[in-house]
């Protein structure tokens, strides 16, 4: 952190509405600054890299970029700065990404202008702060990833919508909650290459979503 009286702060999201409400509750203290802000991940980097904040309110889900990518390269470039996660109650998977990656705080974003100051306080005193509501939450999903990873899928499920091997291995992993950068990463593919696979497998297993492929996959577990 820098040694003036103020807390430098980033602000990292892509919606304006959240920008002016983080504004006028951060203005509010004295102590606290917004120096820069971004609306996508690359932008964020780049601002970061000029103006290197004490502090990075860090939205999750961003164009370009998400929270959690631009979160690994932050660490990687500048561990000092204090990165908080915004983020939503349904967004589990991305929340252990960022505490793997040491995050230091979460905010959910229906409750962002609540105590907002001393949150950041906290975290940069180096308390790891998380809202009893996704304490909660998190607990009951590690508990299902631990039943999910001790699952396998039925055979005749791959050969019932004639999956390849490759295809075969992303839905595994997909069945076990992988992000698509986890499991690029991996097969030791390209992100990309994950996509468009997907788009097959969607198609062969005729559903439209993420959330479907995922129900679907697991009713197969045995």
């Amino acid at each position: 952190m820098n040694h003036t009286q103020h807390i430098t702060v980033m602000l990292v999201d892509d919606e304006p509405l959240i920008h002016a409400g983080l504004r006028k509750a951060l203005h509010q203290d004295a102590a606290m600054r917004v120096i820069c802000s971004a609306y996508d991940g690359e932008e964020a980097l780049m601002r970061i890299a000029e103006y290197q904040p004490d502090v990075v309110l860090l939205d999750i889900q961003m164009p370009r970029l998400n929270g959690i990518e631009c979160l690994k390269r932050i660490q990687e470039h500048y561990p000092w700065i204090v990165v908080i996660l915004l983020t939503t109650f349904d967004e589990e998977q991305y929340i252990i990404q960022g505490l793997a990656h040491n995050a230091r705080s979460y905010l959910l974003k229906t409750e962002v202008f609540t105590g907002l100051t001393e949150h950041i306080r906290n975290a940069v005193n180096g308390t790891l702060v998380i809202p009893d509501r996704i304490a909660i939450k998190l607990a009951k999903f590690l508990q299902q990833q631990k039943d999910v990873v001790a699952k396998t899928i039925d055979p005749a499920f791959f050969e019932r919508y004639a999956l390849t091997r490759t295809e075969q291995r992303i839905v595994e992993l997909l069945g076990k909650r992988f992000l698509y950068a986890e499991i690029a990463d991996e097969m030791g593919v390209q992100i990309g290459t994950v996509r468009n696979h997907l788009v097959t497998i969607f198609e062969k297993l005729n559903v439209h979503s993420h959330k479907e492929a995922i129900a679907l996959i697991e009713s197969n577990f045995i």
